[in-house]
């Protein structure tokens, strides 16, 4: 929130002191209104700042203990006493076996990464041998099958689904060495290296992918609550002590489940089975990531600027669909990106490939059969060096990603201009 209390009043009273000239007077009016108007205003500023907490915790949104951070490292720097990143695949730091397929890191913007996947395969060099590798290139699953995963724990814990961001993810791919004789299924057996020099700049080994989640198992301790003509269950599962306050868990639950209830230090379930097994809880670390060496690889994440005005929207349900409302949408989820909204258009069809807010498609949600729906195409200012930035336009389709569960009514897609298409501003 902004703050509006910029009158200090302790220096406005010390230089009003000094143009009584009677020392003995400034004594005594110190004393009067240091230790009584002071202690006044003192009271007063310690009221409005509860009651300023009080109306915020009244509007805090629903899902702010439940964002999702994703980075990248290294597998050598990789830090197993880091309390805010965890690996999303355990695979990734376990010892290696024997390797069917090698997973690369593709550090480049979305044109140069859909030229990769739709190129087919790869021609790489045997190290020790000299010989020629071919490799087929197919889209890493494993990462998405996690973030699969993490819809289904959202919506079965009746936590309000928020776009992940999918930028890191959507840059993992696949090598499987491929022969003449079969499709696929040679093993990686020594060390290789890539023959063409195009990719070899882009093309990144031994990455992995960290997000703010980690995962324990709990053991129950349950209790019968009787009801009218039948009985369940309240299995109580207490938080670690050292947990953050801003952490927010969901519960991998069974099917038996009928509610799942969150209080200060502890999560309840209420079920009808007399006892459980299996139950892991998972834990969505908040606040500030921990520093380790090596871990200096983007941070993103879907984490929103706070916004009193926007608190308020979600709660009322009210929402003023106007230019300047969807400005402040953006704003709010640029998380540190310069991204500026030229202007809007409606439009019945276009043949131009947009970038598309597509990052919600591995939840299988469609609304739509043989999508008629209006185009509503956002025009954004591109940065001065968004170029040097591959991930750039990630982070628009993100949001158009977020803006596309909004305005449900639309197909919504971005355009990124020059200053010099500026001129034709369409608000």
């Amino acid at each position: 929130m902004v703050n509006e209390k910029t009158f200090d009043y302790e220096n406005y009273i010390q230089e009003q002191l000094r143009r009584i000239d009677d020392l003995d007077e400034r004594r005594f009016a110190k004393k009067l209104l240091m230790e009584s108007l002071g202690k006044v205003i003192a009271w007063s500023e310690q009221k409005y700042a509860a009651l300023e907490k009080r109306v915020q915790n009244e509007l805090d949104l629903p899902w702010k203990y439940f964002h999702v951070c994703m980075t990248v490292i290294d597998k050598k720097d990789y830090d197993p006493i880091n309390s805010f990143w965890f690996p999303v695949c355990e695979e990734d730091v376990k010892k290696k076996r024997e390797q069917r397929y090698e997973t690369i890191y593709l550090a480049a913007d979305e044109k140069v990464c859909g030229e990769f996947l739709n190129m087919g395969t790869l021609t790489g060099v045997n190290e020790a041998t000299g010989e020629s590798i071919r490799f087929k290139i197919r889209r890493s699953d494993r990462y998405r099958r996690s973030m699969d995963k993490l819809y289904r724990l959202f919506t079965g814990n009746h936590v309000p689904w928020q776009t992940i961001h999918m930028g890191h993810v959507e840059r993992f791919f696949d090598l499987i060495p491929v022969t003449e004789e079969a499709a696929d299924g040679q093993t990686i057996e020594t060390g290789w290296m890539i023959q063409d020099d195009k990719w070899a700049r882009y093309i990144r080994k031994d990455k992995m992918l960290l997000w703010n989640i980690c995962q324990f198992d709990v053991h129950s301790r349950e209790y019968r609550l009787p009801c009218i003509d039948e009985v369940f269950y309240e299995h109580v599962f207490y938080l670690p002590k050292e947990q953050e306050t801003e952490d927010g868990y969901l519960v991998d639950a069974a099917e038996d489940i009928i509610s799942i209830r969150y209080e200060k230090n502890r999560i309840v379930l209420r079920t009808t089975a007399e006892s459980l097994e299996d139950i892991t809880i998972y834990r969505l670390c908040q606040g500030k990531p921990e520093q380790t060496a090596g871990y200096h690889d983007p941070v993103l994440s879907n984490r929103r600027k706070d916004n009193l005005a926007a608190r308020y929207s979600q709660q009322t349900g009210n929402f003023i669909q106007t230019p300047l409302e969807l400005s402040r949408k953006v704003e709010e989820m640029a998380d540190g990106y310069r991204i500026h909204v030229l202007g809007y258009e409606i439009l019945d069809r276009t043949e131009t490939e947009y970038l598309a807010g597509d990052m919600n498609s591995f939840t299988g949600v469609r609304l739509f059969s043989n999508d008629q729906r209006k185009i509503l195409l956002l025009r954004i200012q591109a940065e001065e060096r968004h170029e040097e930035d591959y991930l750039y336009e990630s982070q628009i389709r993100y949001i158009l990603s977020q803006l596309q569960m909004e305005f449900l009514e639309y197909r919504c897609v971005g355009m990124l201009e020059s200053k010099a298409c500026q001129s034709n501003k369409l608000f």
